[in-house]
Parts: C-alpha cells; sequence; structure tokens
C-alpha cells in the first residue's frame, strides 16, 4: 500500500473507559479495521461511518470495496456515491470519480454536494473556469456546504483579496435558505468591532436555519460571540435553540462556559447532566473537567 505524507501512522481510539489510545497504523488495519468491515458489511449506516473515519485515518485503497458495497445497500444514494467518489479521487482515480458523479447526476439530478465534488474533480485537472461554474452551482443547490462555501470564498479572496472574499460571501447570502455564509460575514464584523451588525446577522442565519438548529451553526456562533467578550449574547441567542441530543459536547461546552461566567451554577448544571445523560466515552474527560469547575 502507498503511504501518503499525511498519512497517520497512529490512530486514535477510547476504550471502553473513555480513555484515548494509540494503536499503530499496521496493527489497527489487520486486527481492527478488516473486522470492521466484515461486521459492518450489511449495515448501510455503520458501514458508511466506517467508511468515513477510515479516509480522516487515510486508509483510502482498503475503502475501494467498502465503497462499492455501500453502493449495492444504501437508501441514501447520494451518500454512497459521495463517498465512493472521494475514494477514487483519494487515489487519483479521477476518470471514475467523474464517471460515478456524472451518473449519479443523469439518474437522480444534480444535487450541491455532488456537484461539488465534481468541481474538485475539475480543480485536480487545472480547469479553473470549469471549477469556479460548477462550484457555484453546487452552492446554488445548497448553499451551506461548509467545505464548498469557504472554497468558494478563498478562491475569489485568492484573486482580489480580503474585499472579494468578503463580495463573495455576501453573493452566497443573498442565495434563498443561506445560513452559513451570514455566520462568516458576523465573524468579519465582530473582528471590526460592530457587534450590532454581527447580531443582526446571527438572528438573519437562526431565522433561516430551520429546525434543529444545525450543531456547527450554534458552536460557531457562541465560540466567535465568546471570543468577542459577548458572553450574555452567547446564552440569548444560541441558549434557547440547545438539545443536547442534537448538539452535545460542542455546543454544550460553551453554553456551560458562559453560564458560569456570569455565575449560573444551576444553569451550567443541567446542562451538564444532560450531557453526561449521552454515556459518551469521548466527552468523559471535557465533562469531568466541568464536574471539577461546579465542585469549587
Amino acid at each position: 500500500m502507498s503511504s501518503h505524507p499525511d498519512t497517520p501512522q497512529m490512530i486514535r481510539a477510547f476504550d471502553a473507559d473513555g480513555r484515548e489510545i494509540l494503536v499503530a497504523r499496521e496493527q489497527w488495519r489487520d486486527n481492527v479495521l478488516v473486522g470492521a468491515i466484515q461486521q459492518n458489511w450489511n449495515d448501510a449506516d455503520q458501514l458508511a461511518g466506517l467508511i468515513i473515519q477510515s479516509l480522516n485515518d487515510g486508509f483510502f485503497e482498503e475503502m475501494v470495496r467498502p465503497a462499492e458495497r455501500l453502493m449495492e445497500l444504501d437508501a441514501n444514494p447520494e451518500r454512497a456515491i459521495v463517498l465512493q467518489a472521494i475514494v477514487y479521487m483519494k487515489l487519483g482515480r479521477l476518470d471514475d470519480c467523474e464517471r460515478v458523479l456524472l451518473d449519479f447526476c443523469a439518474q437522480h439530478g444534480e444535487t450541491g454536494i455532488v456537484l461539488t465534488n465534481l468541481a474538485k474533480v475539475h480543480a485536480e485537472r487545472d480547469d479553473d473556469a470549469k471549477t469556479l461554474d460548477t462550484l457555484w452551482r453546487a452552492l446554488q443547490l445548497d448553499p451551506n456546504q461548509d467545505n464548498g462555501l469557504g472554497w468558494y470564498e478563498a478562491i475569489h479572496r485568492d484573486v482580489g483579496g480580503d474585499a472579494a472574499g468578503i463580495t463573495a460571501m455576501r453573493k452566497v447570502a443573498a442565495l434563498p435558505h443561506s445560513w452559513r455564509a451570514q455566520l462568516w460575514l458576523a465573524r468579519g464584523e465582530l473582528g471590526s468591532h460592530n457587534t450590532a451588525g454581527a447580531l443582526a446577522l446571527y438572528r438573519e442565519s437562526l431565522s433561516r436555519a430551520g429546525q434543529p438548529i444545525p450543531g456547527d451553526l450554534l458552536m460557531q456562533m457562541s465560540g466567535d460571540l465568546g471570543n468577542a467578550g459577548c458572553i450574555a449574547e452567547i446564552l440569548e441567542l444560541a441558549g434557547p435553540h440547545f438539545v443536547a441530543e442534537a448538539h452535545g459536547l460542542p455546543v454544550g461546552n460553551n453554553l456551560i462556559k458562559a453560564h458560569l461566567h456570569l455565575g449560573q451554577r444551576d444553569a451550567a448544571t443541567r446542562i451538564l447532566t444532560q450531557l453526561h445523560a449521552m454515556n459518551r466515552p469521548d466527552w468523559k474527560e471535557h465533562l469531568a473537567y466541568w464536574d471539577r469547575e461546579l465542585a469549587q
């Protein structure tokens, strides 16, 4: 198997007690990954999750057969085709990547995430015009793609500087159903000490996002407000929308911190109790920290 420069040599995992462990890459592949593939071979959701994690860990060649199997199993054809396309792209199989994406569009119609991945194929071939055109079509279909939006802004900023990047974000923010671009514009307003402008953008974002509010919206908004010292505004804007099962530790952590900053220990304890009830081993260390803080 070829080795990529950014391939992790140790795989991060958690034991039954929530403690982080590191496993050698070859040991993980031979002793864990093979068995996990077999165990999840007939479960589309579990197999998709395994593929995503394995791609993050740098196992590309090993995911060819699981991705092809997911195509047979998955009731969500978009998820299956995107994961298959990513596997092919990681292996440099651009023609195969383009083929499966175009076949999906012909059968199911274009979607934002599929077109964004098609734009990546054009980018790998250094076709800048086709890349930008395809990416814009992708954002028109789904303006809230995190990677696609950031990429679109970066393309314009690289050519025309920060002002061009802001203009690109505003163009996306004007699309129907856009809420993510407003978050990035709000961050810029906070950086310019225009708190009122930022709050207006956050309220617009929340009003467009639907229910439940996406966790990454609440996480970025609460984090940026905290960095700007707007603690009460975190609780005003993010607090009413928090659902532990949907938003978890990333948002809950920011809310606990805000409540404690304002001396609202009972409210912080309520959120901490909700997070403990999720029984997430990978949260154990973080929650123990807040247990200690609240015990003081």
